[in-house]
């Protein structure tokens, strides 16, 4: 179980049944959040943190996620972290899912795509070589109009439907609470969370202080809304940034460690073998051997 997102009413432009646009164009804010529509996002590079559901995880270059209706979800990019607005680029494809009508895709023609969407309401990752290639359509989409609009997205989701090896990204257990208020308090805390993610005094009793909670209360009230303890939530994010580092710079191991939000190096190397099944160091060199 995860924390219950707001929602977000999305409103096509005029002329059009579905949203086709690039996020650097508008000021979005980060923001864990929900809608009815099916959502296709590319990023064709750059790197951040990833959640979906009950899953989080990082991206780098050429991420493309389908996720299916009300699937709750954000993505933060390291370049923007602790910003109001995150302009980092992104195309993204919405549409909802009887814009063509409530049995357009339960034709027979379409039985491949229907199970596509079904198969993305746990949220799908596709490999780099097929977000490449349908991430070039995208930005050809963008600026299409009439029906060759629909022409491509209809494309689009074929060739994503004829994709073996897309992974699910949250789990089988995954369900979204319907507690507004629950909503509401735990948005909060995860976005505190999120911008002081690297700053090492964060601390359990300052987020249950801003849940205006005792301490044993909010530790339950985060499990509960979350399915992960505090120190896990945090832990798996700083783990994803300190990946990045070891992969983009050359940055030494106790200065990753400190950027990520700890102070002890020890504490580091054993989180990080925890979660990567592996020291840092021979995570950066795995890294730069694949590369």
């Amino acid at each position: 179980m995860f924390m219950k997102a707001s929602y977000e009413k999305l409103v096509p432009n005029d002329g059009q049944s579905f949203r086709c646009f690039d996020r650097a164009s508008l000021q979005s804010p980060v923001k864990w959040h929900r809608h009815p529509e099916v959502e296709l996002t590319y990023i064709p590079s750059g790197v951040g943190s990833r959640m979906v559901g009950d899953h989080i995880g990082s991206y780098t270059d050429h991420d493309l996620v389908l996720l299916g209706s009300e699937l709750p979800h954000t993505w933060a990019s390291d370049e923007y972290r602790g910003q109001v607005y995150d302009l980092h680029s992104a195309m993204v494809l919405q549409f909802h899912p009887d814009f063509l009508g409530p049995d357009f895709f339960r034709l027979n023609e379409m039985v491949d795509v229907h199970h596509l969407l079904h198969r993305a309401s746990r949220g799908l990752w596709f490999p780099a070589r097929m977000a490449e290639s349908i991430g070039s359509q995208l930005i050809d989409l963008e600026r299409q109009r009439g029906a060759r609009r629909l022409v491509t997205l209809l494309s689009i989701l074929d060739q994503l439907a004829s994709c073996t090896d897309a992974e699910p990204l949250a789990s089988h257990l995954y369900r979204a609470s319907n507690n507004e208020e629950v909503e509401t308090r735990i948005q909060v805390i995860c976005d505190h969370i999120t911008h002081h993610l690297t700053d090492p005094e964060l601390t359990h009793s300052e987020l249950a202080e801003l849940a205006d909670m005792n301490a044993s209360a909010f530790s339950r009230f985060f499990k509960q809304s979350t399915g992960r303890t505090v120190s896990a939530y945090i832990n798996e994010l700083r783990i994803g940034f300190a990946c990045r580092l070891l992969t983009d710079t050359d940055d030494s191991i106790l200065s990753i460690s400190q950027q990520s939000g700890y102070q002890n190096l020890s504490n580091f190397n054993r989180r990080f073998q925890q979660h990567r099944k592996m020291t840092p160091r021979e995570y950066r060199n795995r890294v730069r051997i694949a590369v």
